[in-house]
């Protein structure tokens, strides 16, 4: 029986079957799986909202004081992560190949952004991170190259935000110091489940490398070339490595810059690096895949953390709540919009 040789597996999509992408992600909401997902988040809101015992008109008063300056900031920074995401983006692309000089004219920086946007779209409206699908369908629709192997940079991608969400996790618990007690344990907690999360990525990765000339025969005959493409796809991504590195450390400051604008915005007096550390526990938990966007969870995760260090319970739900509102909420209502008009083209 003969296999499929990798050197033959070309990038493009000429020459060979279409991959079955089409069921990747549909071009309408999902409903049944989605709304199981939104009354799972309303739940967890709803039980830790009555066990806070919140007073609500402070609640509010507190969040109508926020300084609008410092928040539509806040606001701005978050959203330039989608640009520098598009760059990064178009450097792993590059990196297996898929350029001009293949054959493939990507698209601009602008369109890149647009599909990631509308893949974080996805994923605060589904459950199980398909946004991700929804990137490479897109791709795949607007130059018609490999699903797989864009899969593969998606795939490389998370895995080096992982590795830099780590790196930042380090600093900013090392930055912590005589932390409190029940802060420190809640900190604790949250690196170890990163660390499990970076060793199951680099156990994956690792397998993926040292079998990279086998592994695909021990799959059925009629995938093996999409693995090969996916493999390629993300063994490939991994050149260039400081540019990628140093786009993923810019991503993640401005994740953390848009909490710390926040909170500056309601006058919490916080040290930066525990500001910086609950920025990046929160997209921690956005990993979790049991809601859309990590909804219910990042919001207690978040509150929690902030009650730990001091901050009142009607501050640190109101600085959740704003967080969210730009982080969460604005890419609910904006990524609705630009869905809808995206069908209508």
């Amino acid at each position: 029986m003969s296999t499929v040789n990798p050197e033959s597996v070309p990038v493009s999509e000429a020459g060979h079957r279409p991959e079955p992408v089409e069921g990747a992600l549909p071009e309408q909401l999902p409903r049944g799986r989605s709304i199981l997902s939104f009354l799972l988040a309303l739940a967890i809101l709803l039980f830790f909202a009555t066990r806070l015992e919140l007073d609500l008109p402070l609640l509010w008063s507190t969040i109508k004081s926020a300084n609008t300056g410092l928040f539509l900031l806040a606001f701005v920074t978050y959203y330039l992560t989608f640009p520098l995401r598009g760059l990064r983006w178009r450097f792993l692309l590059e990196n297996v190949g898929l350029s001009l000089k293949a054959g493939v004219r990507l698209p601009s920086l602008l369109v890149l952004s647009r599909m990631l946007y509308l893949s974080w779209f996805a994923n605060c409206v589904i459950p199980a991170k398909l946004g991700d699908a929804y990137r490479g369908y897109q791709l795949k629709q607007a130059t018609g190259v490999s699903f797989s192997t864009v899969m593969g940079t998606v795939l490389a991608e998370r895995f080096m935000d992982m590795v830099v969400l780590m790196l930042l996790l380090v600093a900013a618990t090392l930055g912590l110091g005589g932390a409190q007690a029940g802060a420190a344990d809640a900190t604790t907690q949250i690196f170890l489940g990163g660390v499990l999360l970076m060793a199951l990525g680099v156990v994956g990765l690792g397998t993926m490398w040292g079998l990279r000339g086998h592994l695909h025969r021990l799959l059925p005959r009629q995938v093996q070339a999409q693995y090969l493409r996916f493999q390629e796809g993300t063994l490939g991504s991994f050149r260039n490595l400081p540019v990628i590195f140093l786009l993923s450390v810019a991503v993640w400051f401005t994740e953390a810059g848009r909490l710390f604008l926040v909170v500056q915005a309601l006058g919490l007096n916080l040290n930066l690096s525990f500001v910086i550390f609950a920025s990046l526990a929160a997209s921690l938990l956005t990993v979790v895949p049991f809601t859309p966007g990590g909804l219910g969870l990042v919001e207690a995760g978040v509150v929690g953390l902030l009650l730990l260090v001091g901050v009142s319970k009607e501050a640190a739900v109101a600085a959740t709540l704003l967080d969210r509102a730009v982080s969460y909420w604005s890419i609910v209502g904006f990524g609705f919009v630009l869905f809808a008009l995206r069908r209508r083209v």
